[in-house]
């Protein structure tokens, strides 16, 4: 054989190893391609679908400040359980309370979700009583209802305002100033703004009223401390036995508060009254607690209060839902004061001035209920 037969040779030789190698490494490739579908499969995971899943197999909600009768969490703890067979477990305590629980079990949370005044969410944030989530309607919440870092969010807003017996007096108030008159010495019940959100923004809102603001609430302690002196407070918590017993013939507080005994007692001839002179508005904040030992089923809560269903819940409850989006019955529009009565209102929404407003009111109540 000669030299150029022989290298002829050696080259196909060389040629068939070269490609034999070539078949080999891409049969690895062949299976890799074909394993990718199963892959994406593995990834798409319905994120609801998975948070349903594990709030079930917590089976249970702690809640603090969440009872039936407040904003109608009665229906919502209801829908939970319809739907997700979760069933809530409540202790009832005012904001106060709320936050020096959390505070106490900051090492062993028992708590999976509340709700709040806005003025306490400096205090979430500054303590670490919240862990972040941003439920599926996030970006739906104005700037000033939510936290930007998914600690916190506000579902609903109210104003702040008087429920009147008008058969238990002569003359119904339209202002704070006409609180002063002598007809309603005795006749006016609040809580105390010192442990009640509630009652805190009561104070603010005749700050406004008289004149001042979150920065300014003396004003409003300053009427306070009138009405105090002319006994026109008579030292009753308002509630629904209290109100039917006669014992409140004016509450101060929140307009949901008042819509709410309207519609529980349609035999009484009672009216709600938001202050011509000008009054606030304030918003509450829901959030999943730090630890919370049932952190999904709060999640899952968090997404109802959220959802068109929950908002139209919180609405049947006399509150204003935070989504605009959502549309409202015209029956029930029909109950609330007209949109002309909330011309007066002013919506604080700088919580960190709240906070330091909730404080001065709190302070100073201590020296006018001396």
């Amino acid at each position: 054989m000669s030299k150029k037969i022989r290298t002829l040779v050696g080259l196909l030789v060389l040629f068939s190893l070269v490609l034999g190698a070539c078949a080999k490494t891409a049969a690895p490739a062949e299976e890799t391609a074909m394993e990718e579908p199963a892959a994406e499969e593995a990834v798409a995971v319905d994120p609801m679908e998975q948070l349903v899943t594990d709030a079930k197999s917590e089976g249970v909600l702690v809640s603090y400040g969440l009872p039936d009768d407040w904003v109608n969490y009665g229906e919502l703890k209801a829908l939970l359980l319809e739907k997700y067979g979760i069933e809530d477990q409540d202790t009832d305590m005012g904001s106060g309370e709320i936050i020096a629980a959390l505070e106490a079990e900051a090492g062993a949370a028992v708590a999976d979700i509340t709700d709040l005044g806005l003025n306490f969410a400096k205090i979430v944030e500054d303590e670490g009583l919240s862990q972040p989530y941003m439920h599926a309607y996030w970006d739906e919440l104005p700037d000033y209802a939510k936290d930007p870092d998914g600690r916190w969010s506000a579902a609903y807003w109210g104003a702040i305002g008087f429920l009147v017996n008008a058969d238990a007096v002569t003359t119904v108030p339209q202002t704070w100033s006409d609180l002063l008159n002598d007809e309603y010495i005795g006749k006016v019940c609040m809580k105390d703004p010192r442990s009640s959100s509630t009652a805190n923004m009561v104070v603010l809102g005749a700050a406004y009223g008289m004149g001042g603001d979150s920065s300014n609430v003396q004003p409003g302690l300053d009427l306070f401390a009138q009405l105090i002196d002319k006994g026109v407070l008579n030292g009753v918590k308002p509630s629904t036995a209290a109100i039917q017993k006669g014992e409140c013939p004016i509450s101060l507080f929140w307009d949901f508060d008042g819509l709410s005994a309207k519609e529980e007692n349609p035999d009484m001839n009672l009216q709600v009254i938001i202050p011509s002179e000008g009054t606030v508005a304030g918003m509450y904040i829901q959030f999943v607690t730090a630890g919370a030992p049932h952190a999904n089923a709060a999640k899952l809560m968090i997404e109802l209060e959220y959802s068109d269903e929950g908002q139209l819940a919180y609405a049947n409850g006399f509150v204003h839902p935070i989504r605009t989006s959502v549309t409202l019955p015209d029956e029930l529009l029909a109950k609330f004061p007209p949109e002309s009565a909330y011309a007066s209102v002013t919506f604080p929404t700088d919580y960190a001035a709240l906070d330091a407003a909730g404080t001065a009111i709190s302070d100073g109540w201590e020296l006018i209920a001396q």
